[in-house]
């Protein structure tokens, strides 16, 4: 077997080691030239590792075929820091994954990203930006980078799913763990749509707190640019932005309501670099020097209960529940209608399981 197929085997075992920090695995891997010989270096891995993750490392190698495939049923594609293929961006950070997995498109990782992030709880304010500026980046040949949580992250993989886009997603847990549970439809529109879903945690890892401020430097570190679309003073999306900046990377950020607690961080943000304030998609694109593409509107056909929907929401904003009554339809037919015309740009939700008509 050639020394980069074993090289991949090795990291692949040291990634499956659990709870396994960061530093350790890079201190161990700081120690040799060729990861490849690291099942013989025993003395070398215990010293590291510890006896126990030591032993656990060389339960792994052993039994890599068999995880390699498992990964392989589930479409699971992975690449290691020593691969051709390995993300240009990714490659360059001091503190790189050592081994990434991904299912989708592989290839959605090597283009022109930026990364969007933001608040879990953000108001209608922050709503509207993350979805228009998602929107027109991605309709402008930018593969939009977030973290696949609830609040800004899940609305900027939205807009580029409705708008038939590529997005990366990137977990904080193995990426056939959905969470949360409620963006399953979500993480298959991605991957209907040319996008990905990456990770660099093994298969069936938790989401763990420690995970999250982690994953983040993945999301800056695939991006040309990070865009910030709203955050409170202690938000995690500030980390990325942390991150960014240490990278070397762009950020940029609109400005929020000076009254509005969801809106400090931001605001403190441009305070320190004001330089990074936007108002517009165009002035961010305009600053990373990006050309627009061509987008040809296609008509969204709707089915008699979406339709049914947007007539209700003609008269304005209505509450899910109002909606239940209105159309006559099941909870289950309604949540599905819902995802779909939100997919397609035709609603939002405005919080608190309110929906209107976009724009509105």
């Amino acid at each position: 077997m050639d020394s980069k197929n074993l090289t991949a085997k090795a990291l692949i075992a040291l990634q499956y080691v659990d709870e396994l920090g960061y530093k350790k695995k890079a201190a161990l891997l700081g120690l040799i030239k060729d990861p490849s010989v690291l099942p013989s270096e025993k003395s070398l891995v215990r010293k590291v590792l510890g006896d126990s993750q030591a032993e656990e490392f060389f339960k792994n190698y052993a039994a890599v075929d068999g995880i390699i495939e498992t990964m392989e049923r589930k479409n699971v594609h992975w690449t290691v820091y020593t691969d051709d293929d390995y993300p240009e961006f990714l490659y360059n950070l001091e503190d790189r994954p050592h081994v990434l997995f991904v299912k989708g498109n592989f290839e959605a990782l090597k283009r022109d990203c930026i990364g969007i992030v933001g608040s879990r709880r953000p108001t209608h304010y922050g709503e509207k930006v993350a979805e228009e500026f998602s929107r027109e980046f991605a309709n402008a040949g930018l593969t939009v980078v977030s973290g696949f949580a609830r609040g800004i992250d899940g609305i900027a993989h939205k807009a580029c799913v409705a708008c038939a886009k590529p997005t990366v997603a990137v977990f904080a847990c193995g990426i056939d763990v959905c969470y949360p549970a409620e963006h399953r439809g979500l993480a298959e529109g991605i991957l209907l749509n040319g996008g990905a879903l990456v990770s660099e945690y093994p298969l069936g890892t938790k989401p763990l707190q420690y995970h999250f401020p982690e994953r983040n430097r993945i999301i800056s570190g695939l991006s040309r640019a990070v865009f910030l679309a709203q955050a409170a003073k202690k938000s995690g999306s500030l980390i990325t932005v942390r991150f960014a900046i240490e990278q070397g990377k762009e950020v940029f950020a609109v400005p929020g309501n000076i009254y509005a607690a969801e809106s400090e961080g931001a605001n403190e943000l441009l305070r320190e670099i004001p330089d990074a304030l936007v108002i517009s998609p165009e002035d961010v694109l305009d600053a990373l020097h990006v050309k627009r593409e061509y987008v040809e509107k296609h008509t969204v056909e709707l089915t008699l209960c979406e339709s049914q929907i947007v007539e209700a929401l003609h008269d304005g904003e209505a509450h899910f529940e109002e909606l239940l009554a209105v159309t006559g339809m099941g909870v289950g037919d309604l949540t599905n209608a819902l995802f779909n015309l939100e997919l397609n740009g035709m609603i939002q939700n405005t919080g608190g399981n309110y929906y209107s008509l976009a724009g509105m």
